[in-house]
Protein backbone atom coordinates (compact mmCIF):
# COMPACT_ATOMS: atom_id res chain seq x y z
CA UNK A 1 0.00 0.00 0.00
CA UNK A 2 1.35 3.45 -0.95
CA UNK A 3 2.30 5.54 2.07
CA UNK A 4 0.24 8.65 2.65
CA UNK A 5 2.53 11.42 3.93
CA UNK A 6 -0.35 13.27 5.58
CA UNK A 7 -1.43 10.15 7.47
CA UNK A 8 2.17 9.40 8.39
CA UNK A 9 2.47 12.92 9.77
CA UNK A 10 -0.27 12.03 12.25
CA UNK A 11 -2.69 14.73 11.13
CA UNK A 12 -5.47 12.61 9.68
CA UNK A 13 -7.37 9.46 10.64
CA UNK A 14 -7.85 6.65 8.13
CA UNK A 15 -11.26 8.02 7.09
CA UNK A 16 -9.48 10.87 5.32
CA UNK A 17 -7.96 10.81 1.87
CA UNK A 18 -4.94 12.67 0.47
CA UNK A 19 -5.71 14.98 -2.47
CA UNK A 20 -2.28 16.34 -3.32
CA UNK A 21 -1.71 19.48 -1.24
CA UNK A 22 -5.01 18.97 0.57
CA UNK A 23 -6.83 16.19 2.32
CA UNK A 24 -10.59 15.90 2.68
CA UNK A 25 -12.46 14.23 5.50
CA UNK A 26 -14.68 11.81 3.59
CA UNK A 27 -17.72 11.88 5.92
CA UNK A 28 -17.76 15.67 6.44
CA UNK A 29 -16.00 16.89 3.26
CA UNK A 30 -13.99 19.28 5.42
CA UNK A 31 -10.69 20.37 3.87
CA UNK A 32 -7.50 19.69 5.82
CA UNK A 33 -4.14 21.23 5.02
CA UNK A 34 -0.69 19.73 5.65
CA UNK A 35 1.88 21.30 7.96
CA UNK A 36 3.58 24.32 6.42
CA UNK A 37 6.96 22.57 6.18
CA UNK A 38 5.54 19.81 3.97
CA UNK A 39 5.82 20.28 0.21
CA UNK A 40 3.19 19.03 -2.20
CA UNK A 41 4.22 15.86 -4.06
CA UNK A 42 5.59 16.58 -7.54
CA UNK A 43 2.79 16.57 -10.12
CA UNK A 44 3.11 17.83 -13.73
CA UNK A 45 1.07 21.03 -13.83
CA UNK A 46 0.61 22.44 -17.36
CA UNK A 47 -0.10 26.17 -17.13
CA UNK A 48 -0.65 28.61 -19.99
CA UNK A 49 0.60 32.06 -18.99
CA UNK A 50 -1.42 34.90 -20.50
CA UNK A 51 -0.35 37.35 -17.81
CA UNK A 52 3.41 37.18 -17.05
CA UNK A 53 4.87 38.13 -13.70
CA UNK A 54 6.69 41.24 -14.95
CA UNK A 55 3.36 42.71 -16.09
CA UNK A 56 1.81 42.01 -12.70
CA UNK A 57 4.78 43.66 -10.95
CA UNK A 58 4.36 46.76 -13.10
CA UNK A 59 0.61 46.80 -12.40
CA UNK A 60 1.29 46.45 -8.66
CA UNK A 61 3.64 49.44 -8.68
CA UNK A 62 1.14 51.50 -10.67
CA UNK A 63 -1.67 50.53 -8.27
CA UNK A 64 0.37 51.71 -5.28
CA UNK A 65 1.19 54.94 -7.08
CA UNK A 66 -2.54 55.54 -7.68
CA UNK A 67 -3.35 54.73 -4.06
CA UNK A 68 -5.64 51.79 -4.77
CA UNK A 69 -4.83 48.05 -4.50
CA UNK A 70 -7.19 45.95 -6.59
CA UNK A 71 -8.51 42.54 -5.60
CA UNK A 72 -5.98 40.54 -7.62
CA UNK A 73 -2.97 41.78 -5.64
CA UNK A 74 -4.25 40.15 -2.46
CA UNK A 75 -3.58 36.71 -3.97
CA UNK A 76 -0.34 37.32 -5.86
CA UNK A 77 2.79 37.29 -3.68
CA UNK A 78 3.88 34.25 -1.61
CA UNK A 79 2.87 35.87 1.70
CA UNK A 80 -0.59 36.48 0.27
CA UNK A 81 -0.91 32.88 -0.93
CA UNK A 82 0.06 31.59 2.51
CA UNK A 83 -2.32 34.04 4.23
CA UNK A 84 -5.20 33.02 1.93
CA UNK A 85 -4.70 29.31 2.62
CA UNK A 86 -4.58 30.08 6.36
CA UNK A 87 -7.80 32.11 6.05
CA UNK A 88 -9.57 29.28 4.22
CA UNK A 89 -8.84 26.89 7.07
CA UNK A 90 -9.69 29.38 9.83
CA UNK A 91 -12.95 28.88 11.78
CA UNK A 92 -13.24 32.68 11.92
CA UNK A 93 -13.77 32.85 8.15
CA UNK A 94 -17.22 31.38 7.67
CA UNK A 95 -17.53 31.81 3.90
CA UNK A 96 -15.09 29.06 2.97
CA UNK A 97 -17.02 26.52 5.05
CA UNK A 98 -20.37 27.86 3.82
CA UNK A 99 -19.29 27.55 0.19
CA UNK A 100 -17.93 24.01 0.56
CA UNK A 101 -20.90 22.85 2.63
CA UNK A 102 -23.34 24.15 0.01
CA UNK A 103 -21.39 22.46 -2.78
CA UNK A 104 -21.23 19.19 -0.86
CA UNK A 105 -25.00 19.27 -0.40
CA UNK A 106 -25.69 20.17 -4.04
CA UNK A 107 -22.97 18.22 -5.88
CA UNK A 108 -24.92 15.01 -6.51
CA UNK A 109 -27.96 17.00 -7.66
CA UNK A 110 -25.80 19.01 -10.06
CA UNK A 111 -24.29 15.85 -11.52
CA UNK A 112 -27.81 14.55 -12.17
CA UNK A 113 -28.95 17.90 -13.57
CA UNK A 114 -25.99 18.19 -15.96
CA UNK A 115 -25.04 14.60 -16.90
CA UNK A 116 -23.33 15.65 -20.15
CA UNK A 117 -20.76 17.82 -18.35
CA UNK A 118 -17.27 16.58 -19.19
CA UNK A 119 -15.24 19.68 -18.29
CA UNK A 120 -15.12 21.83 -15.14
CA UNK A 121 -13.63 25.30 -15.54
CA UNK A 122 -12.90 27.22 -12.34
CA UNK A 123 -12.89 30.99 -12.94
CA UNK A 124 -10.83 32.54 -10.17
CA UNK A 125 -10.27 29.05 -8.78
CA UNK A 126 -8.09 30.09 -5.83
CA UNK A 127 -6.56 27.13 -4.03
CA UNK A 128 -9.09 24.75 -5.61
CA UNK A 129 -10.87 23.29 -2.59
CA UNK A 130 -14.36 24.28 -3.77
CA UNK A 131 -13.92 22.97 -7.30
CA UNK A 132 -12.56 19.73 -5.86
CA UNK A 133 -15.91 19.02 -4.19
CA UNK A 134 -17.58 19.19 -7.60
CA UNK A 135 -14.92 17.14 -9.37
CA UNK A 136 -15.68 14.24 -7.04
CA UNK A 137 -19.35 14.30 -8.08
CA UNK A 138 -18.90 14.35 -11.85
CA UNK A 139 -17.52 11.35 -13.79
CA UNK A 140 -13.80 12.12 -14.08
CA UNK A 141 -14.01 15.42 -15.98
CA UNK A 142 -11.24 17.54 -17.44
CA UNK A 143 -10.33 20.38 -15.06
CA UNK A 144 -9.31 23.82 -16.29
CA UNK A 145 -8.33 26.20 -13.50
CA UNK A 146 -7.90 29.93 -14.05
CA UNK A 147 -6.46 32.50 -11.69
CA UNK A 148 -4.28 35.61 -11.45
CA UNK A 149 -2.03 33.91 -8.88
CA UNK A 150 0.58 31.40 -9.99
CA UNK A 151 0.88 30.05 -6.44
CA UNK A 152 -2.84 29.46 -5.98
CA UNK A 153 -3.17 28.03 -9.47
CA UNK A 154 -0.51 25.44 -8.70
CA UNK A 155 -2.37 24.45 -5.54
CA UNK A 156 -5.69 24.20 -7.39
CA UNK A 157 -4.31 21.95 -10.12
CA UNK A 158 -2.57 19.70 -7.60
CA UNK A 159 -5.81 19.48 -5.62
CA UNK A 160 -7.84 18.63 -8.75
CA UNK A 161 -5.42 16.15 -10.36
CA UNK A 162 -6.50 12.99 -8.47
CA UNK A 163 -10.17 13.50 -9.45
CA UNK A 164 -9.78 14.76 -13.04
CA UNK A 165 -8.86 12.94 -16.22
CA UNK A 166 -6.42 15.81 -16.89
CA UNK A 167 -5.74 19.31 -15.56
CA UNK A 168 -4.67 22.54 -17.21
CA UNK A 169 -4.22 26.04 -15.81
CA UNK A 170 -4.49 29.53 -17.26
CA UNK A 171 -2.70 32.36 -15.48
CA UNK A 172 -4.63 35.41 -16.56
CA UNK A 173 -6.63 38.52 -15.86
CA UNK A 174 -10.33 37.67 -15.90
CA UNK A 175 -11.05 41.34 -16.43
CA UNK A 176 -9.67 40.92 -19.95
CA UNK A 177 -12.14 39.86 -22.63
CA UNK A 178 -9.25 38.42 -24.64
CA UNK A 179 -8.13 36.23 -21.76
CA UNK A 180 -11.67 35.04 -21.05
CA UNK A 181 -12.11 34.23 -24.74
CA UNK A 182 -8.87 32.22 -24.73
CA UNK A 183 -10.14 30.09 -21.86
CA UNK A 184 -13.49 29.59 -23.59
CA UNK A 185 -11.67 28.45 -26.76
CA UNK A 186 -9.74 25.87 -24.73
CA UNK A 187 -13.01 24.68 -23.19
CA UNK A 188 -14.64 24.33 -26.61
CA UNK A 189 -11.70 22.26 -27.84
CA UNK A 190 -11.83 19.96 -24.81
CA UNK A 191 -15.36 18.55 -24.62
CA UNK A 192 -19.06 18.85 -25.29
CA UNK A 193 -20.28 20.56 -22.12
CA UNK A 194 -18.44 22.60 -19.52
CA UNK A 195 -19.50 23.80 -16.09
CA UNK A 196 -17.97 27.23 -15.43
CA UNK A 197 -17.65 27.89 -11.69
CA UNK A 198 -17.51 31.33 -10.04
CA UNK A 199 -17.28 30.37 -6.38
CA UNK A 200 -16.26 31.72 -2.98
CA UNK A 201 -18.16 35.02 -3.38
CA UNK A 202 -15.79 35.68 -6.30
CA UNK A 203 -18.44 37.22 -8.56
CA UNK A 204 -18.19 40.44 -6.55
CA UNK A 205 -14.51 40.75 -7.43
CA UNK A 206 -15.26 40.40 -11.16
CA UNK A 207 -18.06 43.04 -11.18
CA UNK A 208 -21.45 41.34 -10.70
CA UNK A 209 -23.15 43.91 -12.94
CA UNK A 210 -21.04 42.96 -15.98
CA UNK A 211 -19.30 39.64 -15.53
CA UNK A 212 -22.30 37.31 -16.04
CA UNK A 213 -22.97 38.87 -19.45
CA UNK A 214 -19.27 38.67 -20.37
CA UNK A 215 -19.24 34.99 -19.45
CA UNK A 216 -22.50 34.32 -21.29
CA UNK A 217 -21.02 35.71 -24.52
CA UNK A 218 -18.25 33.08 -24.61
CA UNK A 219 -20.37 30.09 -23.55
CA UNK A 220 -21.99 27.48 -25.78
CA UNK A 221 -25.68 26.65 -25.38
CA UNK A 222 -24.62 23.30 -23.87
CA UNK A 223 -22.44 24.92 -21.17
CA UNK A 224 -23.58 25.69 -17.64
CA UNK A 225 -22.48 28.07 -14.86
CA UNK A 226 -22.37 27.92 -11.09
CA UNK A 227 -22.32 31.12 -9.01
CA UNK A 228 -22.36 31.72 -5.27
CA UNK A 229 -22.54 34.81 -3.09
CA UNK A 230 -22.77 36.09 0.47
CA UNK A 231 -26.04 37.62 1.70
CA UNK A 232 -25.65 40.93 3.49
CA UNK A 233 -26.33 40.85 7.23
CA UNK A 234 -25.28 44.26 8.54
CA UNK A 235 -22.84 44.30 11.45
CA UNK A 236 -22.70 40.50 11.41
CA UNK A 237 -21.17 40.73 7.93
CA UNK A 238 -18.51 43.16 9.17
CA UNK A 239 -17.62 40.89 12.10
CA UNK A 240 -16.99 38.11 9.60
CA UNK A 241 -14.14 40.16 8.09
CA UNK A 242 -12.67 42.22 10.91
CA UNK A 243 -10.77 39.50 12.75
CA UNK A 244 -7.04 38.67 13.13
CA UNK A 245 -6.78 36.01 10.41
CA UNK A 246 -8.46 38.18 7.79
CA UNK A 247 -6.41 41.17 8.90
CA UNK A 248 -3.27 39.15 8.21
CA UNK A 249 -4.60 38.28 4.77
CA UNK A 250 -5.57 41.89 3.98
CA UNK A 251 -2.19 43.20 5.16
CA UNK A 252 -0.12 40.58 3.31
CA UNK A 253 0.60 42.70 0.17
CA UNK A 254 1.99 45.45 2.41
CA UNK A 255 3.90 42.98 4.58
CA UNK A 256 5.51 41.70 1.38
CA UNK A 257 6.93 45.21 0.91
CA UNK A 258 8.42 45.24 4.40
CA UNK A 259 5.69 47.15 6.21
CA UNK A 260 4.57 46.20 9.71
CA UNK A 261 1.14 46.76 11.21
CA UNK A 262 2.75 49.34 13.51
CA UNK A 263 3.39 51.46 10.40
CA UNK A 264 -0.28 52.41 10.31
CA UNK A 265 -3.85 51.23 10.80
CA UNK A 266 -5.80 48.77 8.68
CA UNK A 267 -9.50 49.65 8.81
CA UNK A 268 -12.66 47.78 7.82
CA UNK A 269 -15.99 49.57 7.40
CA UNK A 270 -19.46 48.96 6.02
CA UNK A 271 -20.51 51.17 3.14
CA UNK A 272 -24.24 51.83 2.58
CA UNK A 273 -25.49 49.79 -0.35
CA UNK A 274 -27.54 50.57 -3.43
CA UNK A 275 -29.48 48.36 -5.84
CA UNK A 276 -29.12 45.43 -3.48
CA UNK A 277 -25.30 45.54 -3.31
CA UNK A 278 -23.36 46.30 -0.12
CA UNK A 279 -19.64 46.69 0.54
CA UNK A 280 -17.15 45.87 3.24
CA UNK A 281 -14.45 48.41 2.46
CA UNK A 282 -10.88 48.29 3.71
CA UNK A 283 -8.01 50.77 3.62
CA UNK A 284 -4.64 51.38 5.26
CA UNK A 285 -3.77 54.70 6.92
CA UNK A 286 0.02 55.16 7.26
CA UNK A 287 1.19 56.46 10.64
CA UNK A 288 4.35 57.90 9.04
CA UNK A 289 5.84 58.49 5.62
CA UNK A 290 7.30 55.32 4.10
CA UNK A 291 9.50 55.12 1.02
CA UNK A 292 9.13 51.95 -1.07
CA UNK A 293 10.91 50.46 -4.05
CA UNK A 294 8.46 48.42 -6.09
CA UNK A 295 9.58 46.78 -9.35
CA UNK A 296 12.38 49.35 -9.60
CA UNK A 297 10.03 52.26 -9.01
CA UNK A 298 10.43 54.64 -6.08
CA UNK A 299 7.13 55.27 -4.31
CA UNK A 300 6.06 56.95 -1.09
CA UNK A 301 3.20 56.19 1.27
CA UNK A 302 2.40 59.48 2.97
CA UNK A 303 1.32 59.83 6.57
CA UNK A 304 -2.48 59.91 7.00
CA UNK A 305 -3.08 59.50 3.24
CA UNK A 306 -5.27 56.36 3.01
CA UNK A 307 -4.23 53.55 0.69
CA UNK A 308 -7.57 52.24 -0.55
CA UNK A 309 -8.03 48.51 -1.07
CA UNK A 310 -10.58 46.41 -2.92
CA UNK A 311 -13.89 45.99 -1.16
CA UNK A 312 -15.89 42.80 -0.67
CA UNK A 313 -19.39 42.90 -2.16
CA UNK A 314 -22.45 41.38 -0.50
CA UNK A 315 -25.97 41.00 -1.82
CA UNK A 316 -29.58 41.22 -0.94
CA UNK A 317 -30.94 37.83 -1.97
CA UNK A 318 -33.07 39.08 -4.84
CA UNK A 319 -30.22 41.24 -6.15
CA UNK A 320 -27.93 38.21 -6.39
CA UNK A 321 -30.33 36.33 -8.67
CA UNK A 322 -31.23 39.43 -10.67
CA UNK A 323 -27.63 40.00 -11.69
CA UNK A 324 -27.25 36.43 -12.89
CA UNK A 325 -30.53 36.58 -14.83
CA UNK A 326 -29.80 40.00 -16.36
CA UNK A 327 -26.47 38.58 -17.55
CA UNK A 328 -28.27 36.10 -19.78
CA UNK A 329 -28.85 33.08 -17.55
CA UNK A 330 -31.79 31.09 -16.27
CA UNK A 331 -31.37 29.75 -12.74
CA UNK A 332 -32.20 26.04 -12.84
CA UNK A 333 -31.47 25.21 -9.23
CA UNK A 334 -30.46 27.08 -6.08
CA UNK A 335 -29.48 26.30 -2.51
CA UNK A 336 -29.01 28.38 0.63
CA UNK A 337 -26.64 27.75 3.54
CA UNK A 338 -28.08 26.56 6.85
CA UNK A 339 -27.63 30.03 8.37
CA UNK A 340 -29.18 31.72 5.33
CA UNK A 341 -26.06 33.79 4.64
CA UNK A 342 -24.76 32.14 1.47
CA UNK A 343 -26.42 31.30 -1.85
CA UNK A 344 -25.57 28.90 -4.66
CA UNK A 345 -27.13 29.27 -8.12
CA UNK A 346 -26.86 26.72 -10.94
CA UNK A 347 -27.62 28.41 -14.26
CA UNK A 348 -27.95 27.73 -17.97
CA UNK A 349 -27.47 30.33 -20.73
CA UNK A 350 -30.62 31.75 -22.20
CA UNK A 351 -30.86 31.80 -26.02
CA UNK A 352 -28.88 34.66 -27.53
Amino acid sequence: MTANPLLDAGRLPESQQNFGFFAVDLPTRRIHYPPRHMAAPPIPLPITVLLPEHQIAAQFAEALARGYLGEQFFYWLPLSVEAWVALCRSPEYRNADRARALLSRAAARLAELWPAADTLCGLGCGEGSKDRVLLDAFPHPLYIGTDFSQGLLELALACAAPAARAVHGFKLDLGSDQHLAAVAAAVRDSGRCSVFTVLGNTLGAFDPNRFPARLRRVMRPTDRALFDGEIFAGDETLRGYDHPTNRRFAFAPLASLGLAESDGELRFELRPGSAGLHEVVKYFVPARDRDLNVAGRELRLRKDDPLRMSSSLKYDERAFFERIERGGFRVEFSEKSDDGRFLLAAASPTPA
